[in-house]
């Protein structure tokens, strides 16, 4: 699909769609097909894709494991990440086991045979970028940034993203005193070790610089972010247009045939499952610093300014003219669990 930037508005604009039906532009008696064909790719991808492959299997999952692994339960890290990983696991082997199995939901509502859904699932795992969940650095890679056209989503995920790296940032200055004293924590070592085997394409090369208390408090603002904001876009948010198969179709017949009840009945009921009210962000999770913790109340006191600073992001944008596509604090939940 081809977009092209209309400078008067500041906005893009489609205007063309290359499909099986050949080259499509406004106008053209192929266009409204066209663009059906467009969104159904579209929903494809993002729930496929983006959201099942690339935040459950391809990162959030490793970061349950490695967490887990490397990081003690009394690890300093590992309590700031607790709320973000809680049930991860067993949430993920849930979900495949009802939905990529065959004659499961994903083979049933999406437009892929059982087959061609574990290939697509293959071929894009291994091409996963886990720069997706830092904004500006995602924007910069696609190219976007000062394209002569206004960004209001990605102004907004920047602005959320800042509130994850100043509180890991000052969450990690608490507890490490100096970069060579995060850089000689085993612990760490071993866990950026573990998540840069684990995800395609690793993280090492976003950290850049190597371990220091700047980087791994810009990679766990990266995964604070895949979990909440991420994963709200490509999922939960997502599944609010999927009832709408008429517009927004997740599968289209060669012969015209509308989706079965079947699959339909199946989007309700994921629909419900995702929208079930989990854990909020905006939550006090300072129950989870140890009572011993000699750096309990500094650490409580990063919780507490991060809980502000997504608070006072909230009033700001609730004073301002609504937006649908608006990723709203309050609607911002702590983990991924279906």
């Amino acid at each position: 699909m081809l977009f092209r930037v209309d400078k008067d508005t500041g906005t893009v604009k489609p205007v063309q769609i290359e499909s099986e039906l050949g080259v499509s532009k406004p106008g053209d008696a192929t266009w409204e097909f066209a663009k059906k064909l467009a969104l159904c790719a579209a929903t494809n991808h993002l729930s496929l894709v983006r959201h099942f492959n690339g935040v459950h299997l391809a990162s959030a999952a490793h970061l349950a494991i490695a967490t887990r692994n490397c990081l003690f339960p009394d690890h300093p890290l590992s309590r700031l990440l607790w709320p973000y990983i809680f049930r991860t696991q067993q949430s993920n082997r849930a979900v495949t086991r009802a939905q990529m199995v065959k004659g499961g939901d994903f083979d049933s509502v999406f437009s892929f045979t059982h087959t061609g859904m574990c290939n697509l699932f293959s071929g894009t795992y291994v091409q996963y970028k886990f720069i997706v969940n830092d904004p500006e650095e995602d924007a910069r890679d696609r190219g976007i940034l000062k394209g002569g056209f206004d960004t209001p989503t990605q102004n907004d995920l920047e602005q959320l993203f800042s509130i994850f790296f100043r509180h890991a940032s000052a969450y990690v200055h608490i507890y490490y005193e100096s970069d060579a004293q995060i850089a000689q924590d085993a612990a760490v070592q071993n866990w950026i070790t573990e998540l840069d085997g684990s995800i395609p394409n690793g993280i090492k090369a976003v950290l850049r610089g190597g371990i220091t208390r700047d980087s791994v408090s810009r990679l766990i603002a990266r995964f604070m972010y895949l979990v909440t904001v991420q994963h709200d876009i490509v999922g939960s948010f997502l599944w609010n247009y999927q009832l709408w198969a008429h517009k927004q179709p997740t599968r289209m017949y060669r012969n015209g045939n509308r989706m079965p009840l079947d699959a339909y009945q199946r989007l309700v009921n994921a629909n419900f499952n995702l929208n079930v009210p989990r854990t909020p962000l905006m939550n006090d999770f300072s129950d989870l610093i140890r009572a011993d913790d000699n750096k309990r109340a500094e650490a409580i006191q990063a919780l507490n300014d991060f809980q502000k600073g997504l608070k006072d992001l909230e009033t700001k944008w609730r004073m301002e003219s609504w937006h649908v596509w608006r990723v709203y604090p309050k609607l911002l939940e702590v983990n991924i669990n279906a």
